[in-house]
């Protein structure tokens, strides 16, 4: 798999190209001999030119430039991008057609400010000019990336992986990638979309054509030739891009470059730069940033930047794009940033065609990695799993089940011992109703807990060689998917059994009857007998129930004594302790008709408590797989 990283700027455009497989860097695919080209495009002999070959002087017509930033409010330059892209994509395939046969993803770049309609429709544009497989990912992003994988910059690891700012400002935008902990954080990606360094070639060539004595004559060939003007502004950008590259040689002096304009008469026009200049410009009002001035905006937006890291300030703030080579700009990232260590990237015309190869290849194990976690949490192989140790539950169920039913007889048998209830059939009554409540809440699962988490160990013990074998594939340390000891006891601690959901109200309600059925029996002796048949409350049971038993008979006595109202002072001679020796007896009987119901397949509980579990812990699953991304993304 080869991933073809295309740096589409405003004012320059940069082709990278990436093995998937190797851990070898993106190498520059060359363009007319250069790791980067003009982002310019015109008709010349009836085919589309680009580059340096989209020139007046090289007799081409109807020449584009800058429209990439015209992208969001000119319909025309949807034309001129995929026209541009067209001719990138033939000079690729007539200088590396072996390559290119094997590109099977292409990562185009765009502005942070781009919406994820935008992206797409600026995809199916691109996918429209040849470029196959498009996916648009934001530039600052992409630099991110190449910061975090080029091998030149030797950032230390520890602090891209604690907080980073990147900071890119081309031709068009100066956008921004705050990224914490290796995510980017919400609002991670913002910028000002008008502030770029293409103003200042506009500038530059406004002050030396209002400084020229053929003013008119200039202005009156760019409103009829705009490929003229085009031309004029682009060689405006390569003496900017002169002096910027070496700003200590022209400390003492200017450089200047003479155009000469052939159109309906020759004219000559002297562009000029010094430091002087330079100050003036980038503080001198700007029509196309509202009058305000470069440098105003450019603070503004590293106060912005500012505002959304204060939580957590970047420990590196990372400069990109090739206007990061001018020293005022440099020198205001260092004063808003003073804390932080500030890089340079060394080839910032590269720097982002790199970074967006490296996306391509980040971006498809990030889905290689979500798919087959997703297959594992939701798949088969964890029901398989879940459905043949589930059976281990069951005498962990019923003990808590038994256990909770007790506790909640226990509060019923108090509240009849000191008068709350009346008689045994309302005592009955009242048990039922404390048992379901107890069953439906939290307290069967929290009696079960430790159980609950060693039948976790080792269900995930069955399933940990497939997610190492992932994180491996993935380039995810395996230790941050690891499924046994302190890592399950981290991430899958939310995992709990919910009976309500895991048996349904049906099963739940027929549970509960049996419990109750072997309880009244423990209790009532079918009737009430044994309730009050231990200690001196014995013998007022033991004469009523001779009485009745002689009038009525068996049936008649126990109706009759459900029915009967017990003297409070034989009631309070019925201790805790008789009870729960009463129910005890009775333990092993209700526990063997508990799990025999669970096991029951036509009550459905190993179905349910199958997809329940499958369920939470495949969300779990899931969300440790969120956070273990951060190998892949940083």
């Amino acid at each position: 798999m080869k991933i073809l990283g295309f740096d589409l700027g405003d004012g320059e455009s940069a082709v990278a190209l990436l093995d998937g497989d190797s851990t070898v860097e993106p190498r520059m695919v060359p363009l007319f001999g250069r790791a980067s080209m003009l982002s310019a495009v015109g008709i010349r002999d009836g085919r589309v030119v680009v580059g340096e070959e989209a020139s007046v002087l090289s007799g081409a017509q109807d020449v584009k430039v800058r429209f990439k930033s015209r992208y969001l409010t000119d319909p025309a330059a949807s034309g001129d991008v995929r026209a541009f892209a067209q001719g990138v994509m033939a000079q690729l395939m007539r200088t590396e057609p072996a390559l290119m046969a094997q590109v099977s993803r292409t990562v185009v770049g765009c502005p942070a400010g781009w919406g994820e309609g935008r992206r797409e429709q600026y995809a199916a544009l691109l996918e429209s000019a040849g470029f196959p497989n498009v996916s648009v990912v934001p530039e600052p992003r992409a630099a991110f990336l190449y910061a975090r994988h080029a091998r030149g910059l030797r950032i230390d690891p520890a602090l891209m992986r604690q907080s980073a700012l990147v900071i890119d400002i081309g031709s068009s935008t100066t956008d921004f990638a705050y990224i914490v902990d290796g995510h980017q954080q919400e609002l991670s990606l913002f910028g000002d979309a008008n502030l770029g360094g293409g103003l200042l070639d506009a500038m530059i060539l406004a002050r030396a054509v209002a400084a020229s004595p053929d003013r008119q004559a200039l202005e009156a060939v760019f409103a009829s030739s705009p490929a003229w003007h085009s031309y004029c502004e682009l060689e405006a950008r390569r003496l900017k891009e002169t002096y910027f590259t070496d700003e200590e040689a022209w400390r003492d002096g200017a450089l200047k470059k003479q155009l000469v304009i052939c159109y309906d008469q020759t004219q000559v026009l002297e562009l000029h730069l010094d430091s002087g200049t330079v100050e003036e410009i980038v503080n001198a009002p700007m029509p196309a940033l509202g009058g305000r001035s470069f440098m105003s905006c450019l603070q503004d937006a590293l106060h912005a930047a500012r505002e959304v890291s204060r939580a957590c300030p970047p420990r590196v703030v990372i400069l990109t794009g090739g206007a990061s080579r001018m020293a005022f700009f440099r020198q205001a990232c260092r004063e808003a940033f003073s804390d932080s260590l500030l890089v340079l990237c060394p080839e910032p015309e590269c720097s982002i065609a790199r970074g967006l190869s490296y996306a391509g290849r980040v971006d498809e194990h990030l889905r290689i990695f979500r798919q087959e976690v997703a297959s594992i949490a939701h798949g088969d192989r964890l029901a398989a799993a879940v459905n043949a140790s589930v059976h281990e539950l069951y005498q962990p169920v019923a003990r808590a089940l038994f256990e909770t039913a007790q506790e909640s007889a226990l509060e019923a048998v108090a509240l009849w011992r000191r008068g709350g209830v009346e008689t045994i059939a309302e005592l009955d009554a009242l048990m039922e109703q404390k048992i379901s409540r107890a069953f439906e809440g939290d307290a069967v699962a929290g009696r079960m807990e430790e159980d609950l988490k060693a039948w976790l160990h080792a269900l995930m013990r069955t399933l940990e060689g497939d997610l190492t074998a992932l994180c491996m594939r993935c380039g995810v340390p395996p230790e941050r998917m690891s499924l046994s000891g302190t890592r399950v006891d981290a991430g899958l601690s939310g995992v709990k059994i919910s009976l309500l959901d895991a048996m349904g109200m049906d099963v739940l309600s027929g549970l509960a009857g049996v419990v109750l059925a072997v309880i009244g029996a423990g209790l009532c002796g079918g009737g009430g007998v044994a309730l009050v048949s231990t200690g001196p409350a014995g013998l007022i049971a033991g004469a009523a129930a001779g009485v009745l038993l002689a009038i009525v008979g068996r049936p008649g006595m126990e109706k009759a004594l459900r029915k009967a109202r017990i003297p409070l002072l034989a009631r309070r001679l019925v201790t805790d302790s008789a009870v729960k020796k009463g129910l005890s007896r009775q333990r092993e009987g209700m526990e063997q008709a508990v799990i025999r119901a669970l096991a029951d397949p036509a009550n459905g509980f190993s179905a349910r408590i199958c997809r329940n579990l499958a369920g939470t812990l495949g969300a779990q699953l899931e969300q440790m797989a969120r956070n273990a991304e951060m190998s892949i993304c940083a």
